[in-house]
């Protein structure tokens, strides 16, 4: 009954990380791994910085068939992305804003101040400002084109076989589990190219998944 209420809020137009969240412990609580899963990541969709939704996915994952491990980023993009993904698209515009308004106060000091000591200082801070806002703003189009974005997918069925290529008589590569988060590389009718976290590679039909 709740997951029925809450999925009529959904359909109203009317969507929340808060809403999402509480479909997925509705699921889990029911059972359905895949479909908690897939509105845990919906949920951190609209706020990858919640953290409620962060250590219920965890926990969710634990009970994935497929254990497939991730390749490795670069640790300075590791660290970027966590930065970035630990405010909101609206928060981060938020800071954009009020460092643009500090930008404008210093250039005006650099514009009024009597002494060239006061002036130099000002213009170096309004660099340093200049630079953190811009990141801001990146980090702000960079969460919403993520939440907006229908490029990964979580596997519903509670087995479903990649194929080599988009044919059901082709060779199978590998086979994947309820719960099993992909990515979509490419679409072609009823079957979607996906890739997992360790590289590999494979079709499957797209009735099999659901976007995030």
């Amino acid at each position: 009954d709740a997951i029925n209420q809450y999925l009529a809020i959904v359909d109203a137009g009317k969507i929340s990380a808060p809403l999402y969240y509480n479909i997925a412990n509705s699921y889990y609580r029911l059972g359905y791994l895949s479909n908690s899963i897939l509105y845990y990541e919906r949920a951190l969709k609209v706020d990858p910085s919640y953290i409620d939704a962060q250590e219920n996915l965890k926990i969710a994952h634990s009970s994935v068939l497929d254990n497939i491990e991730s390749v490795p980023d670069f640790i300075l993009i590791t660290w970027i992305t966590n930065i970035k993904n630990s405010l909101t698209s609206n928060s981060w515009a938020v800071i954009t804003l009020i460092l643009l308004f500090v930008l404008l106060g210093l250039l005006l000091m650099f514009r009024l101040m009597p002494t060239i000591k006061a002036r130099k200082t000002s213009f170096v801070l309004a660099c340093v400002v200049f630079v953190l806002s811009v990141s801001t703003f990146s980090f702000a189009l960079s969460v919403k084109k993520d939440a907006l974005s229908e490029d990964s997918a979580i596997v519903m069925l509670p087995v479903s076989s990649s194929k080599s290529s988009p044919d059901a008589n082709s060779k199978s590569l590998f086979i994947l589990h309820e719960g099993t988060k992909i990515s979509i590389l490419d679409e072609l009718g009823s079957w979607i190219k996906i890739e997992l976290s360790d590289g590999r590679q494979g079709w499957m039909p797209l009735n099999d998944v659901e976007i995030i």
